[in-house]
Parts: C-alpha cells; sequence; structure tokens
C-alpha cells in the first residue's frame, strides 16, 4: 500500500492503527457525484407522481363504485315494473278472449289470432327483457366484486372491452 492510500492513526496508548483510506475516498466521491446530479428532487418528483397516480386511481375507482351502485339501483327497479306490465298484458289477452268468445256477431277466434299472436310475442319480449337485465346485474356484480377485491382497473377493462369510462368533473 502506498502512503496515499493508508492513513496511520494513533490509539490508545502507544499502539497504532493501519485503516485503508481508498474505499473511504471512493464513498466520498460518491456522495459528491450524489449532491450534484441532483438525484434527490427528482427522486421526489418521482414520489409525488406515483402518490398522485394512486389518488386518481382511487377516484377513478370511486367513481366506478357510486357508478355501480347507480346504475344497480336504477336496474333493480325495472324487473317489478315489467313483471307488472307482463300481467297486465295476460289479464288484457284473456279478457280480448274472453270477449270473443261470449260475442255471437263480432268477429270469431281466427280473426283475433294475429292479435293474440301480437300480445304473446310482446310478453316473451318482456320475458327476454327480464333475463337481459338480470344478466347485467350478474355482470354488475362481479365488476363490484373484483373491484373490491383489488382487481387492478386495466384487466377489468380487458375483461369487458365494450365498457367505457367517463371522467367526473368536480
Amino acid at each position: 500500500m502506498t502512503e496515499e492510500e493508508v492513513e496511520i492513526t494513533e490509539g490508545r496508548g502507544n499502539n497504532f492503527e493501519v485503516i485503508p483510506i481508498t474505499p473511504i475516498r471512493r464513498l466520498e466521491r460518491r456522495m459528491s457525484q450524489l449532491e450534484q446530479a441532483g438525484s434527490i428532487p427528482q427522486l421526489q418528483s418521482l414520489i409525488t407522481q406515483i402518490v398522485e397516480l394512486i389518488r386518481t386511481n382511487q377516484k377513478l375507482i370511486d367513481s366506478i363504485v357510486r357508478a355501480d351502485t347507480e346504475l344497480r339501483n336504477e336496474l333493480s327497479k325495472l324487473p317489478p315494473k315489467i313483471d307488472e306490465l307482463t300481467t297486465h298484458m295476460r289479464n288484457f289477452i284473456n279478457m280480448i278472449e274472453m270477449a270473443g268468445k261470449e260475442e255471437v256477431s263480432g268477429p270469431g277466434l281466427e280473426a283475433l289470432k294475429p292479435l293474440t299472436d301480437e300480445f304473446r310475442k310482446v310478453v316473451e319480449q318482456n320475458q327476454k327483457l327480464i333475463e337481459g337485465n338480470q344478466a347485467i346485474l350478474d355482470s354488475l356484480d362481479d365488476i363490484s366484486k373484483k373491484l373490491k377485491g383489488g382487481t387492478p382497473v386495466s384487466k377489468i377493462l380487458s375483461a369487458y372491452p365494450g365498457m367505457r369510462l367517463r371522467k367526473e368533473v368536480r
């Protein structure tokens, strides 16, 4: 070792210690490079951006959950109304059929058959709407479970490619 690389210090009593200073000098140089590079403000900026991204993500999740709840409330109102409409349509069809049977001089059952068939089609369409609405409710329930379970938004969006998110303006 050369004199530049070793520092001799006096220890306790008359004993001496030999300490290599090359590693210490390397550390000093690295510290000065870090201070000059200004990486600490860059690191602070990166941390600030990450925190802002997390806040934005949480706002997005909150708005999705709120929209999901509102949509569930609106969709939950539909099945009873469709059931009520179906009941009224069946009653109306029954009244028409009974009126057709009692009426002697009026048109026969053959004349009312197209009308009855149309009403049955409407009843079937209403039933399909009920089933479709139930499927939507199930799908929303799955989305809600995924959001509450911590599933990333990107994974949810890839699973439901037709879903569009809108930004809530405050």
